[in-house]
């Protein structure tokens, strides 16, 4: 009589189950299939798995060294930390099955970045809503409160960040472990300054990748710093900021509140209760090691309109909400028709990729109240593209009779 199989007991919260590795693995590949490095790991990718999977559960994973690149987004020079295949895959297991079934139930229902069923046209709906809700009580009365976080990911403290979510992944296995060599990895080395105060003071990541290498002796590291692109990274800027939501939903009762990832934006029909209601944020954010940024946080009159999340609000006397493209916007976007154009003539660029991105940014704005802009964009691409396919087939006959003539 054989002997009776052993039963193996899998842990649904355990984020290393191989399943759950493969599923992180599947989840890299979405976005960066194209990439060799994904491609490669993907061809050993039970043996990769495995060798994964005992390195978590014998204690001796350490994260390994990617890329840092720089990266221009609308209009914003991004410093952007791009993690290798193993590390993707670890970190895509960890926060699918650990870090927001944990996190999210204490995220406020308004509080839309990075999370499944949500993102930024869910904030924008929202942010619909309570404008809509706002002007039914108060009529176009009232005030809009915008904060901004400065430096935000550069300045995540890791301290405080692991105390905040160390209580919710308490019967995770190997979930706490991880996040403190993933937190590890992220410390900046700062042997070039002898200041006792710098965790104290705003942390730029630009500035800081202008420091010759030969400073960074790695005698002195900062707990602090969280590069952007990492999937933990993405549930750690979500999820800190959750005790000025609550303060702010659930003890000051306000009801028109919507937040995305490092921006605030609050209506309310008295200036001061705003003004004392920042005084209160800025103390709690202080307490989390965020820095506002008071350039960018101020009051304005809400039948002025305001801007939230590259869109101009503007609510008229009748209460009909009107949502306009701002004017950097449609700037950036015609500066980027015309760049594309060239490298289209050039042939560094498609003629579909060409129409491709203007398709896509043009019904993205399609249900914005601004026709003649998006008129006069249209004529631009149209344009554009007659010139393209003109200097191209021109160049195309110009080969031909040159080839004949030889």
């Amino acid at each position: 009589m054989l002997p009776a199989r052993p039963q193996i007991i899998i842990m649904k919260n355990d984020f290393t189950n191989a399943n759950h590795l493969i599923e992180g693995y599947r989840r890299t590949q979405k976005a960066s299939g194209w990439k060799d490095s994904t491609q490669n790991y993907g061809v050993n990718c039970l043996r990769r798995t495995c060798d994964l999977q005992k390195t978590i559960r014998q204690g001796v994973y350490q994260q390994e060294e990617g890329s840092t690149f720089r990266r221009m987004e609308n209009g914003h020079l991004r410093l952007v930390k791009a993690l290798t295949v193993r590390d993707m895959v670890m970190q895509h297991a960890l926060c699918d099955h650990v870090m927001i079934p944990a996190l999210r139930p204490y995220l406020i229902h308004d509080n839309g970045a990075s999370l499944k069923g949500k993102g930024i046209s869910f904030t924008r709906r929202r942010l619909m809503q309570h404008l809509s809700w706002h002007y039914r009580r108060y009529g176009r009365e009232g005030y809009v409160l915008k904060i901004d976080f400065r430096k935000y990911f550069d300045n995540i403290d890791h301290a405080i960040f692991f105390k905040e979510v160390e209580k919710h992944i308490e019967g995770y296995p190997y979930a706490k472990d991880m996040l403190r060599r993933i937190l590890e990895a992220n410390e900046v080395d700062v042997s070039y300054t002898d200041d006792p105060d710098i965790k104290a003071k705003v942390f730029n990541a630009l500035e800081y990748g202008k420091l010759p290498r030969e400073l960074l002796t790695g005698a002195r590291y900062m707990a602090k710093s969280m590069g952007i692109g990492a999937p933990v990274s993405q549930i750690a800027g979500v999820y800190l900021p959750s005790r000025i939501d609550h303060y702010c939903k659930t003890v000051r009762g306000i009801h028109c509140y919507d937040a995305y990832m490092d921006d605030r934006i609050i209506i309310h029909p008295s200036k001061t209760f705003l003004q004392e209601l920042l005084k209160e944020i800025k103390g709690i954010a202080a307490e989390l090691g965020i820095h506002v940024n008071d350039r960018k946080t101020q009051i304005v009159k809400l039948s002025r309109g305001f801007t939230f999340l590259k869109t101009r609000y503007t609510i008229t006397k009748t209460g009909k909400i009107i949502r306009r493209i701002p004017h950097d916007v449609v700037t950036r976007q015609r500066r980027k028709m015309k760049a594309l154009a060239r490298y289209a003539i050039a042939g560094e660029f498609t003629l579909e990729a060409f129409d491709q991105q203007y398709k896509s940014w043009y019904w993205d704005k399609d249900r914005y109240h601004a026709r003649r802009t998006l008129r006069n964009v249209r004529q631009l691409y149209r344009r554009l593209r007659k010139w393209i396919t003109k200097t191209k087939s021109s160049t195309s006959k110009s080969l031909g009779r040159t080839a004949a003539s030889r």
